[in-house]
């Protein structure tokens, strides 16, 4: 038996996407770790043995959260759980105390093979594995755990954050965030990113990462390339300079992008493109198959996203205007 290495909490609400299964086909793959998710999605699904479906109500995680605090807590609706990740080692200490690390995730993603990511040494070395909501691991300690509550800059920011509505992202970047508050506590951090995070302002796959000095996202030029899911790792493969390279990623992640599953689940190997997993057309090596591989589909990601957020910003003036004149 695998000796686990960390645990995964993921309390979602909802209907998972529609490539729900894919992604717990490759946690299968990852079997040193263990996920646990809390869900009131019932749908049938095939959950591998690493890991565990607890189902429950959003009003039992609420009351779960609220019997944590001493103060009055925001949490009204599922996604402001985003704010809440740095918590959850603290608020589900009961299931993950025999975990060395504990992490958060999200579930639009795929994962390649973990381990060839995240070495023995850093669970020895770093408090803290990654500066992203969407996927970052902690060491299971009670000080890590209650990092959250220390005071940032003289001022108790998980009391500000907790006592709002909206999303601050309290999990992640550098905006007054867990990140901050475990600099001010010099905790060792891990701040490589180790994932291909997809760009969400473009139809085609853009990978973009934040860089540290600037505290903004670099997004990169658009590419000649596709991924490529195979038995539990991940592979990009792109045409640079008249040469075909293959780079290896821990995860790729579609950021909420709407995605068509146009191949068969239980297959080993897929591709993954805007906006679909497809099955792969070709045999043999993926080099020489290049130039005849499909590296995207036609789709309106774009257009969509840019209409939305139109609709989005005319909703919230019409709001404010009549709020104005009542």
């Amino acid at each position: 038996m695998a000796i686990k290495k960390a645990v995964f909490i993921i309390p979602y609400f909802g209907k998972f996407n529609n490539y729900f299964q894919l992604f717990l086909n490759s946690c299968a793959c990852n079997v040193e770790f263990d996920w646990i998710i809390f869900t009131d999605d019932e749908t049938k699904y095939y959950y591998p043995d690493n890991v565990r479906v607890i189902y429950c109500s959003f009003d039992d995680i609420q009351k779960k959260f609220r019997e944590k605090f001493d103060f009055e807590i925001s949490l009204d609706r599922p996604y402001k759980l985003c704010d809440y990740k740095p918590t959850y080692g603290y608020i589900f200490y009961d299931i993950i105390k025999e975990y060395k690390f504990w992490g958060h995730c999200d579930t639009d993603l795929i994962w390649g093979n973990i381990n060839d990511f995240i070495c023995n040494e850093d669970y020895e070395k770093y408090d803290k594995i990654g500066i992203m909501g969407h996927c970052t691991l902690y060491k299971n300690t009670y000080e890590n755990n209650t990092s959250f509550l220390k005071n940032l800059e003289g001022k108790n920011r998980a009391k500000e954050v907790f006592q709002t509505t909206w999303n601050n992202s309290f999990d992640e970047e550098f905006n007054q965030s867990i990140n901050n508050i475990f600099e001010e506590l010099d905790k060792k951090i891990d701040y490589n990113e180790y994932e291909a995070n997809i760009y969400t302002k473009s139809s085609d796959f853009k990978i973009t990462k934040l860089d540290l000095k600037s505290k903004k996202y670099v997004v990169e030029r658009k590419s000649n390339s596709f991924f490529i899911w195979d038995n539990g790792n991940l592979y990009r493969y792109i045409y640079i300079n008249g040469k075909i390279f293959k780079e290896k990623y821990m995860y790729i992640h579609m950021q909420s992008r709407e995605m068509k599953v146009k191949n068969n689940m239980s297959y080993n190997i897929f591709k993954i493109i805007p906006n679909a997993f497809e099955n792969i057309e070709v045999e043999g090596n993926i080099e020489d198959n290049f130039n005849i591989i499909k590296k995207k589909n036609f789709n309106l990601h774009y257009f969509r996203l840019r209409s939305y957020n139109l609709y989005d910003k005319i909703r919230k003036f019409f709001i404010k205007y009549i709020r104005r004149n009542i």
